[in-house]
């Protein structure tokens, strides 16, 4: 059985979004995807001065609300950074098993892209896969349309697909590995 994952999401995120990002997820890794309710960012971990949550400071936070044997991936419509980046989609401590994605980012059209709720799911969903590529263990990919590419921009996002290349692929844990 494959590591189940668990969602968690803060209350400016839409259902409608999380709904087929549960299941596209679920049909991805071959897992179930369970809610696991909302959270809150907290003031301190917020840095005023960039205007942007710090991911690594809620993933520390969150990382006592993962279960044994499961991973937690957590969306959020803030702003994230992490040291050393103007921004992130999103950032993985495959240690802890969690990860965490942004919204903010992904909601901005781009030209010759406008948003649509069908482009906010799939720039998403190809974050939320990357994150949870690096929880079972996965690096940054040279192939730019390999879900495992580095985004560096939107149209860095907007070039990959939310699949594997063979060789990430076959570098996945086999679907009986157990996460501790």
């Amino acid at each position: 059985m494959k590591t189940p994952i668990r969602l968690t999401w803060t209350v400016e995120v839409d259902d409608a979004l999380l709904h087929p990002l549960r299941e596209s997820l679920g049909a991805i890794f071959g897992c179930s995807v369970q809610p696991g309710g909302g959270f809150t960012v907290l003031p301190e971990e917020f840095h005023a001065g960039r205007r942007q949550y710090s991911a690594s400071a809620i993933l520390r936070r969150l990382r006592p609300l993962r279960k044994h044997g499961e991973y937690l991936l957590a969306v959020t419509g803030d702003d994230l950074f992490a040291p050393g980046l103007n921004f992130v989609f999103g950032e993985a401590d495959a240690r802890a098993g969690c990860a965490i994605i942004s919204l903010a980012r992904l909601q901005a059209p781009r030209l010759g892209f406008p948003l649509t709720s069908e482009r906010l799911l799939r720039r998403t969903l190809i974050e939320a896969v990357h994150e949870v590529g690096h929880l079972q263990g996965l690096g940054h990919c040279p192939r730019t349309s390999c879900v495992m590419h580095f985004s560096n921009s939107l149209a860095d996002t907007d070039r990959k697909t939310p699949d594997f290349c063979p060789s990430c692929r076959e570098a996945l844990p086999p679907s009986g590995a157990e996460l501790i």
